[in-house]
């Protein structure tokens, strides 16, 4: 009975601790395993060993070397213990301790070691990057000033050895203390002996690692020297006139005084005195703080400061240089050696005498001025075309398409699917039945339809638009917040899209997915994913695919860690096929004499965003608030372009394209996995057409020549010429609730210009600069977007000499001209609000034209209209309904071409409103009548409710503004309204539903 018992108390123990290891390493493995089924299922499963093979080889040797290292000293202290010892009374406790441990020495030792070897070994496996670029990197054609020596050497070299050098001196240090301890358990070392403290082979076997560790330490002082070239001690990166004439002459001699102390060290072996040894090592440290610390900092004082300038001229000129490559912002005279240059400096005369035929000839910029912002634009989308509570807008893009044969910029976004906000969140409705968005949505960016909301280009399910947005597959399984994971292919039917009458279901046919049916699978991604039902579904059939890593990011991350991501992939259409682009980039801050930047601060994004925010019950509620985060990470000092990554949004294929094949960074990485990146000339055209310049890099280098443009050291030093991104005046007033966190830099901003000399329009990205603590524009960026020159970066500089107004200065003007004022006025009256758009600067010839659109949105609608434009030219302020009437205030009679809704073919979606007759003179109400007519109705309303209250004064307010509104509709139909004359008499009439006022407001409720 005892004996089963027995048996049962340990069976009950070995399942609990099986259970346990479940538990904790389940998870772990089951996540391994499902990203080796991924990367085979998507093609890259040679990355994906290569990697791991890298950095288990990595571990597994650095481990191995270690654990040798340790262990053989370990061994070898044992074997060098003395056969014969006098202890003295104060060695007793050790002696006991000793012989304790005696029969035990072995099986400690090789735990001691084994232990020790896995935590260094664990210290490497992530050094992979580092070993990978040392392993595959090649020269850059491009010899440091200084030392001579290749820039390869810098980039791809001297990481890794710098990361052998410390890893070495750790792992000597750590054996030495370990050695000596066994040398004291073993009797070797006896500091309490009355004699001799350290027997002949344990003092040959400590000189020796001794001798080592200051080895590797003197190897330490010679690459330091080439570190000196990231020094930060003078004006800007680089080797100063202090590091060249003092730190890199202390560095070369600490070494040879490294080199004393080995040789020193190695004497002791034969002539067993400390006193040499140790005499060494206090020269070297002695000499490590005067020739480290002292020497440098009284150059520095005595010969640098008295005359900074003439000693750092060479340095920071080859800083200029250095830096001016590494962010590819030189011009060809800047350019390295052997290298071309990516930037244009012109002078921009900004003049303010445009002609009627330069309006003419600059026809498809003046359309294409960006009035739709995308934070904007993203919540009217959302309210208009989200059509059901499960699909979201993530994100709002500006792409370019030929429509009608024209050139046209877009506004256009994707129907996600979000899972959060279904009605019956189950696991079956999250997991299969609701597993993909659908279509999207596109606009104009410079018109609006009569009741202010956008011109659509394709909107609704099933998609209606124009032919150069339809879609043959709509569906959206890979995008901005696709689920987390979707299984498709089961006995419960895909959810397709809805109609008024009937759901539409759907089987996906694609190729992307994991087999779920067996139960090893159906078992790894339940642990993976802690999901029980994955496993006890009995939905799921023999042939049914588990999706996931469906984020675009994610997607491209994975497969291409290697790389830093844009923070905006976007979406196209080609082929009847959504598609997304995802710039990737090179970086490192390994290039010598290169400025070394925080990539977090330098390509921080400000927005406005819709964040989820718990209440007290812990109910995620959506919440409008200011939100910065870092698009890119770490440090650097070079960066590149080098990878446009295409992910189709049905199958998520991923494609990773390089556009930019000199990069000394891509080819290495192109060498470490090999046919994981495909050449930049097999890009089918339809897709380079749709690339950019990216927004991440271009804020990089923005930011980078906000000095950098100075051209020589005298002026550099100087920094009499400093730019800075002038602030966003129109996002400030727009989220004055948010207090200094509303405060951002002006952000670039894609537009389809026509920049001075050129013949056709770009697709650029482009970036006004004002002087450092002034508000004026001093310079104006724009990177290129064609398939030719794309990324190529024109600087149009200001005339010194005279004031040219910036946004800030412009947005003021606009604030303070009185019938803007009046009108800003009445706009925000009766429960609706103003929404400043973005502030848009716009060369045309040789002026500057600046555009800002106004938004009006009601609190009960939240749907932010387009109602009116102000345009900048000069000294002149007009604001209009329209882009074109605007245009025409300003320059008078303009070409056919510029009208009220420039290159836009019919609107599939919107509806046709008949114009209204007005009461006794048979005139029509226009889309602006109308407006006005809502207006006068809601003023009327709120003088009725304030004479109800017994409210005279506000009752009088009311009464005077709808008079004013009144007057505005009379003149706008030709006095076919009857007199205000007794405003409460006819406001009655009004309220009290004359047939053709209803009629026409209906159609314009929202505003």
């Amino acid at each position: 009975m005892n004996i089963v018992a027995e048996l049962r108390r340990r069976w009950i123990l070995v399942v609990f601790g099986v259970v346990v290891l479940l538990a904790v390493v389940g998870p772990r493995l089951a996540a391994f395993y499902t990203d080796i089924l991924w990367f085979q299922s998507v093609g890259f499963a040679d990355r994906f060993f290569d990697l791991l093979y890298t950095r288990f080889g990595l571990g597994i040797v650095s481990g191995l070397v270690m654990a040798l290292l340790v262990g053989g000293n370990l061994f070898l202290a044992r074997r060098l213990e003395p056969d014969f010892r006098i202890p003295s009374e104060a060695e007793e406790i050790v002696e006991r301790y000793r012989i304790a441990l005696k029969p035990y020495a072995k099986p400690i030792m090789i735990a001691v070691a084994l232990g020790i070897g896995l935590i260094a070994g664990s210290a490497l496996v992530s050094e992979w990057r580092t070993y990978l670029l040392w392993a595959n990197g090649d020269s850059f054609g491009i010899d440091d000033p200084h030392f001579g020596i290749d820039l390869g050497f810098f980039v791809f070299d001297l990481p890794f050895w710098t990361m052998i050098n410390g890893w070495l001196f750790g792992a000597i240090a750590v054996t030495i203390v370990v050695t000596a301890g066994a040398h004291y358990i073993f009797g070797g070392i006896r500091p309490q002996a009355p004699g001799q403290k350290i027997t002949a082979p344990a003092n040959v076997h400590v000189s020796v690692l001794l001798a080592s560790l200051v080895a590797v330490r003197a190897w330490g002082f010679w690459l330091d020297r080439y570190h000196l070239s990231y020094s930060e001690r003078g004006l800007v990166t680089g080797l100063s006139y202090t590091d060249v004439n003092a730190e890199l002459r202390a560095f070369t001699l600490l070494t040879f005084i490294s080199v004393v102390c080995v040789a020193l060290f190695l004497a002791n072996i034969r002539y067993r005195g400390w006193v040499l040894p140790s005499a060494g090592v206090g020269i070297l440290l002695v000499a490590s703080v005067v020739l480290g610390g002292a020497y440098p900092a009284a150059i520095q004082a005595l010969r640098v400061n008295p005359q900074e300038l003439p000693r750092e001229r060479e340095f920071i000129e080859r800083n200029l240089d250095f830096t001016r490559y590494a962010f590819d912002v030189a011009t060809d005279e800047q350019a390295l050696e052997g290298q071309e240059g990516n930037l244009t400096y012109e002078q921009f005369p900004a003049t303010e005498d445009l002609t009627n035929e330069e309006v003419a000839d600059n026809t498809n910029t003046l359309q294409a001025i960006r009035l739709w912002d995308p934070a904007t634009l993203q919540n009217t989308y959302n309210q208009l075309q989200e059509l059901r509570p499960y699909y979201d807008f993530r994100d709002v893009d500006v792409g370019r398409y030929i429509v009608d044969g024209e050139p046209q910029q877009v506004m256009i976004s994707v129907r996600e699917l979000n899972i959060d906000e279904l009605t019956e969140p189950s696991w079956q409705n999250r997991a299969l039945s609701f597993t993909h968005g659908y279509g999207v949505v596109s606009s104009t960016v410079a018109t609006a339809a009569s009741n202010g909301q956008p011109e659509f280009l394709a909107r609704d399910i099933p998609i209606d638009g124009v032919d150069e947005l339809q879609l043959e597959q709509p569906r959206i399984y890979f995008g901005e917040s696709a689920p987390t994971y979707s299984i498709i292919g089961t006995e419960d039917p895909e959810f397709d899209f809805e109609t008024d009458t009937e759901q539409q279901f759907n089987r996906y046919d694609g190729e992307d997915g994991v087999g779920v049916g067996g139960i090893i699978n159906r078992v790894a991604f339940a642990l993976r994913y802690a999901e029980p039902n994955i496993l006890l579904s009995g939905l799921i059939e023999s042939d049914s695919r588990i999706m996931f890593n469906r984020n675009v990011r994610e997607r491209v991350g994975a497969i291409a860690p290697f790389l830093q991501l844009d923070h905006d992939p976007y979406p196209i259409v080609v082929d009847g096929r959504i598609k997304w682009i995802q710039d990737a980039y090179t970086t490192t801050d390994m290039v010598p004499y290169s400025e070394r930047i925080d990539l977090a601060t330098e390509s921080q994004v400000t927005e406005r965003r819709t964040l989820f925010i718990p209440n007290a019950e812990g109910d995620l509620i959506p919440q409008e608030r200011i939100a910065s985060f870092a698009a890119l990470q770490g440090q650097a000092n070079y960066i590149r372009n080098s990878v446009k990554a295409v992910v189709d949004a049905y199958d998520g294929t991923v494609e990773l394209y390089v556009t930019d094949p000199e990069d000394p960074l891509i080819q290495a990485w192109d060498r470490a996995f090999p046919g994981v990146l495909t050449p930049g000339d097999e890009v089918p055209d339809n897709i380079r057409e749709h690339f950019r310049s990216p927004e991440d890099m271009f804020r990089v280098q923005a930011s980078i020549l906000e000095r950098y443009h100075i051209p020589g050291p005298d002026g550099f030093y100087n920094a009499s010429d400093l730019w800075e991104l002038p602030a966003d005046p129109a996002f400030a007033d727009n989220n004055q609730d948010a207090g200094a966190a509303a405060d951002r830099s002006f952000p670039p901003t894609y537009q389809l210009i026509r920049l001075p000399g050129e013949a056709e329009e770009d697709f650029a990205l482009i970036q006004p600069f004002s002087p450092a603590n002034r508000e004026v524009l001093s310079a104006y960026m724009a990177a290129s977007g064609d398939s030719e020159t794309l990324g190529e970066i024109r600087i149009l500089n200001m005339p010194p000499n005279r004031t040219v107004f910036g946004p800030e200065q412009v947005f003021a003007r606009i604030n303070q001209d009185s019938v803007i004022a009046r009108e800003l006025t009445l706009l925000n009256q009766a429960g609706s609000g103003v929404i400043f758009g973005n502030l848009i600067v716009v060369p045309v010839e040789d002026s500057l034209l600046y555009a800002l659109p106004l938004f009006l949105r009601a609190e009960q609608f939240d749907i932010p209209e387009l109602r009116r434009v102000v345009l900048v030219y000069g000294d002149e302020v007009v604001l209009e309904d329209t882009l074109g009437e605007a245009l025409e205030s300003l320059f008078g009679d303009l070409p056919e071409d510029i009208d009220d809704t420039p290159a836009l073919p019919e609107d599939p979606g919107a509806a046709e409103e008949s114009p209204t007759p007005i009461p006794g003179e048979g005139g029509e109400v226009t889309p602006e009548v109308q407006g006005l007519i809502g207006q006068a109705i809601e003023a009327f309303a709120a003088a009725e409710a304030a004479l109800a209250e017994g409210d005279l004064g506000e009752y009088q307010n009311q009464v005077s503004l709808a008079q004013d509104l009144v007057a505005r509709i009379e003149e706008q139909v030709g006095g076919g309204l009857p007199s205000t004359e007794g405003a409460g008499d006819e406001s009655d009439d009004l309220l009290d539903g004359d047939a053709s006022t209803d009629d026409a407001t209906d159609d314009d409720s929202s505003s």
